[in-house]
C-alpha cells in the first residue's frame, strides 16, 4: 500500500516496482472482464480480450498521464479505457477500484445488451 500511496503523492518509484504494479494491475482488470462476462450467462462463442499495445507499454517503468485501451475483439467489439495510475494502483486503490468498476460495468452492459438484442 505505500507504493500506491507514494505514486499518487507524486514520489517517484523504482522503475521495476512500476512495471510490476502495472502488469499485476493489467492483469488483473482483464481477469476482472473476464469473470464479469462469465456472469452474463450469454453465449461467449469466442473470447479474445487484449490489451492495445500492451506488451509494449507494460515495461514503460514511469506512470504516465495517458489511457490504455482494453479490447474485446469478439461481437460486438467493445473497447475500454483506464488511466494509467488506475491499473498502477488496481484493486487495492478505492479511488482506482470505482473507476476501473465503472468502467468494467459498461463494458459488460454493451455487450449483454448486445446478445439480448441478438436473441429476439
Amino acid at each position: 500500500m505505500d507504493s500506491i500511496t507514494a505514486l499518487k503523492q507524486g514520489t517517484p518509484l523504482a522503475p521495476q516496482k512500476l512495471v510490476e504494479m502495472r502488469s499485476k494491475g493489467m492483469h488483473t482488470v482483464r481477469f476482472e472482464f473476464i469473470v464479469r462476462l462469465l456472469r452474463l450467462n450469454t453465449q461467449i462463442i469466442t473470447l479474445s480480450i487484449y490489451w492495445e499495445d500492451g506488451r509494449e507499454f507494460m515495461q514503460i517503468p514511469t506512470a504516465q498521464n495517458v489511457k490504455r485501451k482494453l479490447v474485446y475483439a469478439s461481437e460486438p467489439r467493445v473497447s475500454g479505457f483506464f488511466d494509467d495510475i488506475s491499473l498502477l494502483c488496481y484493486p487495492l486503490d478505492a479511488d482506482a477500484k470505482v473507476k476501473v468498476d465503472a468502467e468494467l460495468d459498461r463494458m459488460v452492459a454493451a455487450i449483454g445488451e448486445y446478445g439480448r438484442r441478438g436473441s429476439v
